[in-house]
């Protein structure tokens, strides 16, 4: 009975967690102007911000190192809901660049893996709850 039920729970919480995001499949965004010619922020602690009133992004163009964790950030608090922002890899091979912000309506965490290509670029596609969406890049380079 007990290992019924862990695999029960363990069943509905990859449910859960993959709920977030299944609305954000079918949209697709349009590139943003590359305003960014060299990637930005620290390789070891990336941090991107998403204003999800102005519809931007800060930086467009992130460094990360591998083995790091990329946190994007939703601001201004409280007036986004759990869910509402999803970030999905525009290259399905990607599966590591993914998230939404469930459970923490504040922030999404993407670790990036130690197989990524260093030096490699990965457009992703960050995805409001309206359908609107904007193109920025992940840089990674150790």
């Amino acid at each position: 009975m007990n290992g019924k039920l862990l695999i029960s729970l363990f069943a509905g919480l990859l449910l859960a967690g993959g709920a977030g995001v299944a609305w954000a499949e079918e949209v697709e965004c349009e590139p943003i102007e590359k305003k960014d010619k060299e990637c930005q922020g620290v390789r070891h602690y990336p941090i991107v911000t998403i204003n999800t009133e102005t519809k931007e992004i800060s930086p467009e163009f992130v460094c990360a190192a591998r083995d790091s964790v990329i946190e994007f950030r939703v601001v201004p608090p409280g007036k986004t809901g759990v869910g509402a922002i999803a970030v999905k890899a525009k290259d399905p091979l990607n599966t590591w660049l993914i998230g939404t912000n469930f459970p923490h309506k504040k922030t999404i965490e993407v670790p990036v893996p130690g197989w990524v290509e260093n030096g490699s670029v990965h457009p992703y596609n960050v995805i409001f709850d309206d359908d609107s969406c904007i193109d920025p890049r992940v840089n990674v380079d150790d």
